[in-house]
């Protein structure tokens, strides 16, 4: 691989060798995110990984933001919030 920049090779790679933190996969009203845990039940989305297509827009849904979730070590039923307006 070559690689043409005017910057310093140091500055380009540097922490290329560290490894990304932990990732939590949630899914919210249908759309699947990986989230980076800030707090406990609090994270921020790194990325959407399975979602349809309006979701992209909708600006809860975009990286950077925090979000409410809690995480379960087991999975659990599905929950039906077609009453609530969701």
């Amino acid at each position: 691989m070559t690689l043409y920049t005017a910057m310093p090779l140091e500055l380009v790679l540097d922490g290329i060798q560290n490894t990304p933190g932990p990732f939590v996969e949630v899914t919210i009203q249908g759309v699947t995110l990986q989230l980076v845990p800030v707090a406990p039940g609090i994270g921020r989305i790194e990325r959407l990984l399975s979602a349809p297509l309006n979701s992209y827009l909708q600006s809860h849904f975009t990286p950077g933001q925090t979000i409410c979730y809690y995480p379960t070590s087991e999975p659990s039923a599905a929950i039906d919030f077609s009453g609530f307006g969701i």
